[in-house]
C-alpha cells in the first residue's frame, strides 16, 4: 500500500487485544519489509493492552483472564510466534493432558478417543452407541441450509450424543446454545466432510488412511489433531511481548468516540486527540464497532448490533493437593447442562502445563456462565466462589475451601456465532471493499481463538498494505 510520492501513511489500530495487537505489528513488519513509510497507532480505550489475553502471577499460582492456549495446527499463530523469536518461550500440554473426562449421571467418565475405547466405555448406553454407529448410513444434508450445531449432532450422531458429549464440549469453547450455534460459523470442517464425503465416518475412515499413507497423525471431526500450547509465563506473555515491540505507537486510557469519512480517508475522533488516518483497523468488539462507525454506515452498524455475546466468568481456585480425593489425572471435566450443574466445567491448569501451581497444590480453572446462563452476569463475586466451590466439590470430590481464589469476570464475554452469522460477515467484507482502507477483525467475527486471531491479523495485514493510497 504504497503513499503517492513517498509520502508517509497513517495507521489507526483500534483496539489493544490479541487482534489488534497482532495486526498493528505485522503491518509496522510488512511495512518495513516493504520500505514504506508508515505512522501507526494502537489506540486501546481501558488502562491496559492485552484484552483477555492476559495473565496474572499471584502467590505462584498462575492464572489466565481468558484462553489458557492456543493449538499448533494453525501456521499463522506459529509464524507470529516465531516473528517475535517467542519459540524458545512455547511450553507444550503434558501427555496427561490428553485425558478428558465429562460429568455424566453423578460421575466423571474418562471420553474415550479411539473406537474400541468409546464402544467399551461407560459414557453412553448402548442404544446410543449403535445410533453412533448408524452415521454412516445417513444420507448427507445438500441443501446448503445454515444448520444449528443441535440440528447437525442429532441428524448424524443422535440425541443422546448430543446432549451429553457434544452439547457440554460446545458450551465448553463457545459458551453458547447449541440450539442456536451455525454449524458452519463454528464447525466449518463438519460441513465440509459431510458434503465431500458423505458422512464423519467415511471422512474420517477416508483421511485416516491417507494420513497412514503420508506418515501424518489424522485429525478429529473438528479438525483439531493438534496440540495445546501455552507460552513459560502464560498467555499474556504473547499480549505484552507484542505490546512491548509495538512501543509507543500503543497509547492506552484513549477511548475512540466517532469515525467519518473524510474523502478516502478516515476521521477517528478519541478521547485523546483527531487523526486523520489512511487506514483504520477495528479489532474491537462488534457492539463496540458498532457505535463508532454508524456515521459511516448505520445498517452495517445494525449487522454488528445483531452478534450477541454470552458471559463468561472464570474462576481460579488453588487447593492442597491433600484436599482432593480424586487425583484429577488430566485436562479437565465438562458438565452437560442436563446434571443441574451450574458450572460449565473446569481445566485442572497444573496437570495440563505442569508448573503453573506452587509444589504440593493444584489449580482449578472453573468456567460459569454462557448463553444459557446470563444471569451469572448480576451474580456478586462471593456467590460466585461459592457455586465453583460447590460444584467443584460435588463433580470432582474436593473438600473444604480453596486456599487461593481469583475471579476474572467477562459479562460480555464470548461472541454468539449463531446462525445467520456468516452473512453478517459478509456485510462486512463488503464494506472493506467499498471502503478501502476499513478493516474489522477480532474474536467477535472469524474465529472466537487466538489461532483465529492470528490467522486473520495475516489478512488484514496483507489487505492493507496492498492498495495505493490517493
Amino acid at each position: 500500500m504504497p503513499a503517492p510520492d513517498g509520502k508517509t501513511t497513517t495507521i489507526v489500530v483500534v483496539g489493544a487485544g490479541v487482534s489488534g495487537l497482532s495486526s498493528a505489528w505485522l503491518i509496522s513488519q510488512s511495512a518495513k519489509a516493504k520500505n514504506l513509510k508508515i505512522d501507526l497507532k494502537v489506540l486501546e480505550a481501558t488502562e491496559r493492552h492485552g484484552g483477555a489475553t492476559k495473565t496474572d502471577l499471584i502467590e505462584n499460582y498462575l492464572c489466565e483472564w481468558g484462553p489458557n492456549g492456543f493449538l499448533d495446527n494453525e501456521p499463522a499463530t506459529l509464524n507470529l510466534v516465531r516473528s517475535l523469536e517467542l519459540e524458545g518461550e512455547l511450553v507444550r500440554a503434558s501427555e496427561a493432558s490428553a485425558n478428558r473426562y465429562i460429568y455424566h449421571s453423578g460421575k466423571m467418565r474418562i471420553v474415550p478417543t479411539k473406537p474400541l475405547a468409546f464402544l467399551t466405555s461407560n459414557i453412553l448406553p448402548f442404544s446410543a452407541k449403535l445410533r453412533i454407529a448408524m452415521e454412516i448410513f445417513i444420507k448427507p444434508r445438500i441443501d446448503g441450509v445454515d444448520e444449528t450445531v443441535k440440528s447437525f449432532g442429532e441428524r448424524r450422531l443422535g440425541k443422546m450424543f448430543t446432549k451429553f458429549l457434544l452439547d457440554p464440549m460446545v458450551s465448553g469453547i463457545f459458551a453458547g446454545n447449541i440450539e442456536e450455534l451455525s454449524l458452519k460459523a463454528i464447525f466449518p470442517k463438519m460441513v465440509e466432510m459431510e458434503r465431500e464425503y458423505g458422512g464423519l465416518f467415511k471422512a474420517l475412515i477416508t483421511k485416516g488412511k491417507e494420513a497412514k499413507k503420508n506418515g501424518k497423525k489424522a485429525a478429529g471431526p473438528a479438525g483439531s489433531g493438534a496440540t495445546l500450547h501455552t507460552f513459560r509465563k502464560g498467555m499474556g506473555q504473547l499480549t505484552d511481548v507484542l505490546a512491548e515491540k509495538l512501543g509507543n505507537a500503543l497509547v492506552i486510557n484513549s477511548e475512540v468516540n466517532v469515525i467519518e469519512r473524510v474523502g478516502n480517508r478516515f476521521l477517528v475522533r478519541s478521547s485523546v486527540g483527531t487523526i486523520l488516518a489512511d487506514i483504520v483497523v477495528l479489532a474491537i468488539p462488534s457492539y463496540a464497532a458498532a457505535k463508532i462507525l454508524r456515521e459511516i454506515d448505520s445498517s452495517v452498524a445494525d449487522a454488528l448490533c445483531q452478534i450477541t455475546y454470552a458471559p463468561a466468568d472464570v474462576v481460579c481456585s488453588g487447593y492442597e493437593k491433600s484436599q482432593l480425593t480424586n487425583p484429577l489425572n488430566g485436562f479437565g471435566v465438562l458438565i452437560p447442562r442436563s446434571e443441574g450443574i451450574r458450572s460449565l466445567g473446569t481445566l485442572w491448569s497444573d496437570q495440563i502445563f505442569p508448573g503453573q501451581a506452587p509444589n504440593g497444590k493444584r489449580l482449578l480453572r472453573t468456567i460459569i456462565g454462557g448463553a444459557h446462563d446470563k444471569g451469572i452476569a448480576k451474580i456478586h463475586e462471593i456467590e460466585l466462589l461459592k457455586i465453583a466451590q460447590a460444584d467443584n466439590q460435588k463433580v470432582m470430590g474436593l473438600y473444604g475451601i480453596p486456599q487461593f481464589s481469583k475471579i476474572f469476570r467477562h459479562p460480555q464475554g464470548i461472541a454468539q456465532y449463531n446462525v445467520g452469522h456468516l452473512e453478517k460477515v459478509a456485510t462486512l467484507d463488503k464494506l472493506e471493499q467499498e471502503l478501502r482502507g476499513l478493516y474489522f477483525t477480532g474474536a467477535a467475527y472469524r474465529g472466537v481463538s487466538v489461532n483465529g486471531a492470528a490467522k486473520d491479523a495475516y489478512r488484514v495485514a496483507g489487505e492493507a498494505l496492498k492498495f495505493e493510497v490517493n
